[in-house]
């Protein structure tokens, strides 16, 4: 970003970074019980992409809200992840998702409300610079940790966050079919992403 955020940017930036973090603190003390405290049930969170997300949207707008530089190509790669989590569940996972209670609660700021207003946050706020099509492959970056990161876990423990990485159920032939089906997809919708802001840079400054 080349100029300062206006107070209300900032402001919207805080807001999303308490609801993130928010979130994960009321979904750990949920998760406690019986032989699992509060920091065992922080830790199971990361099992999942999602929290990877969501805790980067509560440390990123943070660091926003602050008045920090973040660079460009880490915003975007943020709202691309978010897009994708919004996109996945609701599409594949959220038929057999039927959360109750709280769970219910944390599950919505999770997957839909705190992925729309970072999006919507950097829809708005992001700026030109540093944002080309050559940026696209950066939001591959976190994507390709995790899937390292949940395959090591499922051989260590057996436990797999999703069904399409669960390497004994599927074998090494379905599975890197999933994992190449998974990042086109993610480059799709980062392209996507990417060509709405551009527009929009287009349409703001007059040149369409």
């Amino acid at each position: 970003m080349t100029k300062p955020l206006t107070q209300p940017a900032r402001i919207a930036a805080a807001t999303i970074a308490i609801l993130a973090f928010g979130t994960i603190a009321l979904q750990t003390t949920i998760n406690q019980g019986g032989e699992t405290g509060p920091f065992a049930a922080l830790a199971l969170l990361f099992r999942y992409f999602t929290i990877w997300s969501n805790f980067a949207a509560g440390a990123i707008m943070a660091l926003v809200a602050s008045g920090k530089r973040v660079t460009p190509w880490i915003l975007f790669a943020l709202a691309t992840a978010l897009t994708q989590i919004g996109v996945v569940y609701h599409g594949v996972l959220a038929a057999d998702h039927h959360p109750v209670g709280l769970d219910w609660w944390t599950n919505l700021m999770f997957h839909t409300v705190i992925p729309l207003a970072t999006v919507g946050w950097w829809l708005v706020n992001s700026r030109g610079d540093g944002m080309t099509w050559r940026s696209l492959p950066l939001v591959m970056i976190a994507p390709v940790i995790y899937t390292l990161f949940a395959l090591i876990y499922g051989e260590l423990t057996g436990f797999y966050a999703y069904f399409f990485l669960d390497l004994p159920t599927l074998g090494w032939s379905q599975l890197a079919l999933n994992i190449m089906g998974l990042a086109a997809f993610f480059m799709l919708l980062g392209a996507a992403l990417l060509g709405i802001r551009r527009l929009s840079w287009r349409v703001a400054s007059g040149s369409v």
